[in-house]
């Protein structure tokens, strides 16, 4: 039998002080061969990230290795000095990171940022050096790799940005790849072109794949064999094939079962139409143009048309999900209905009058009923604030409450209706994971009894089962309380579980809508088709 790549044996890893260590990953065990992609699947918390530290050695300094050996080609790598590792990571061991715009150096070109990758571990500079960087920028797909190999990294898009990260990661031609969910933050058509990368050039150098995942539709697109983690320990390892066909562990078996779609909708009893009321929000010929300026003496050129002419119906009880790519233009048009960034031309009209002609003083009068639950809630909270601070902040805001005692009441009966404790109000936002912090964004956009909530991607830097959670809980909130949703996605799961009705919109317009069952089994649009046909599926597409 031939020896593996990379053989994990019995890594224990722990953190703390020595009188009392906290165990993160215990007696992990898997092979890589060449060729072969192995998949780290798991929550947030599993030890997904932590096993591929352990593997270059870059762990935190309050982390130990209790146990356990790590072997590359033979070589145990927990033997070797500092100084060794520095020649095998990059050499033989490349990684690609989950976020690219923390990995990029912003002042530095991408070209200088391959080039130092390059010149790290292979003696050649000058006009050399420049091909070798072309080779690569045209190797993972980047176009007019002579003139884009002088921009820096803001000038490039979040698949384009991972791109250079592969392509700095494949510079010394490692014979294994490191990929910690690479493509998380990206849109599914962007999210495809990447695994279609990386299976590319594996399948051009031999070289094994260790992918790291929370996505398991993701896995199934990449993966020879999986490897389930689970607080640290590996619960279940297998085929692609057994895997997805019989998941045995009951943890795996909960993650496919916390994955929204329309059979899970089905098998909820939720009813895939609604008869809803009348018109609650209406938008017409909606623009939000922001002016480009260019040049020395920064002429203005043509404007980015963020939104440009869009029509939209929302009724009263009912979830509209507005789908598309990044920079389609969703979250623009979101802030623009709620008058957080000003139209450029069109209406927004609500409750018999045009939101886009009231003044300031106005408009607050009615912001209780339009509410927002942002993408990101650790951001869109006060750090300093207590969590009763930051639920109340809209209510002292909006006069909701006779007195102070009403207020403090409301915020108690709000965080349990979220699904948290009483007790949690006197807690801090760092204090809590991802899933808590956004409950607690939620009941904060509820305390002031809105009728509209605008929903930008709230699960989608979320865990399965998590994101699970917070889909129900919307759904609850919906019933109970007759809310209606603006449900900002790019994860068509989501609009298949959620959504009553859909709104596709590409490069600023809306391009389709329908039912949900209308739009999403039968598309009409040709951008439609591409993104339907882009998302990643549980199901052998062989």
């Amino acid at each position: 039998m031939s020896t593996p790549l990379l053989d994990v044996v019995d890594l224990s890893v722990s953190f703390g002080g020595d009188d009392a260590r906290i165990p993160v990953l215990n007696r992990v065990n898997f092979s890589i061969s060449r060729g072969e992609t192995v998949v780290l699947v798991g929550e947030s918390g599993s030890g997904k990230s932590m096993s591929a530290m352990s593997i270059v050695r870059l762990l935190p300094h309050a982390a130990r290795i209790d146990s356990g050996s790590i072997l590359l080609n033979g070589l145990d790598l927990f033997t070797l000095s500092e100084r060794q590792m520095r020649n095998i990571r990059g050499a033989s061991v490349g990684m690609v990171f989950q976020e690219p715009q923390s990995s990029l150096n912003p002042v530095m070109t991408v070209g200088a940022q391959i080039a130092e990758s390059v010149k790290r571990h292979h003696e050649i500079r000058g006009k050399r050096l420049t091909e070798r960087v072309c080779e690569l920028m045209d190797a993972v797909g980047i176009n007019e790799s002579r003139r884009r190999c002088r921009q820096y990294p803001h000038e490039f898009s979040g698949g384009m940005k991972q791109r250079v990260m592969i392509a700095i990661a494949l510079a010394a031609n490692p014979e294994l790849l490191i990929a910690d969910e690479p493509t998380t933050a990206l849109d599914v058509t962007i999210q495809a072109q990447v695994l279609e990368l990386l299976k590319d050039v594996q399948a051009q150098q031999n070289m094994g794949m260790l992918f790291i995942t929370h996505d398991l539709a993701v896995a199934r697109q990449i993966a020879d064999r999986i490897v389930v983690l689970k607080e640290g320990e590996v619960v279940e390892m297998g085929t692609n094939e057994a895997f997805y066909k019989a998941p045995s562990h009951p943890y795996s078996k909960a993650l496919f079962d916390a994955i929204p779609s329309w059979d899970k909708r089905l098998q909820e009893g939720l009813a895939p139409s609604l008869d809803v009321g009348g018109t609650l929000l209406k938008v017409n010929k909606l623009r939000v143009w922001f002016p480009v300026r260019s040049g020395l003496f920064e002429r203005k050129v043509a404007p980015n048309k963020a939104v440009d002419g869009v029509d939209l119906e929302i009724y009263e009880g009912e979830t509209l999900a507005l789908v598309g790519e990044s920079g389609s233009g969703k979250t623009t048009l979101g802030k623009a209905v709620l008058q957080l960034v000003k139209p450029t031309a069109g209406s927004v009209h609500y409750a018999n009058k045009d939101l886009c002609q009231l003044g300031s003083r106005q408009l607050r009068g009615i912001r209780s009923e339009l509410q927002i639950v942002f993408q990101d809630p650790y951001s869109s909270m006060n750090p300093r604030m207590l969590i009763s601070d930051i639920i109340k902040e809209g209510m002292n805001a909006q006069n909701v409450g006779d007195s102070i005692q009403d207020r403090d009441d409301r915020a108690a009966y709000l965080i349990e209706q979220v699904g948290l404790e009483v007790g949690h109000l006197k807690r801090y936002p760092h204090e809590f994971s991802g899933g808590q912090r956004q409950r607690i964004c939620i009941a904060r956009a509820l305390a002031v009894e809105p009728k509209v909530l605008i929903c930008d991607e709230p699960t989608s830097a979320l865990d399965v089962s998590v994101q699970a959670q917070i889909l129900r809980l919307l759904r609850e909130l919906q019933d109970n309380l007759g809310l209606t949703y603006l449900f900002v996605t790019h994860n068509i799961g989501v609009v298949a579980y959620m959504a009553h009705r859909v709104a596709v919109m590409y490069q600023g317009r809306i391009v389709e809508s329908g039912n949900v069952q209308q739009v999403l089994q039968a598309p009409e649009h040709e951008y439609t088709q591409t993104l339907l046909r882009a998302v990643p599926k549980l199901e052998n597409n062989s």
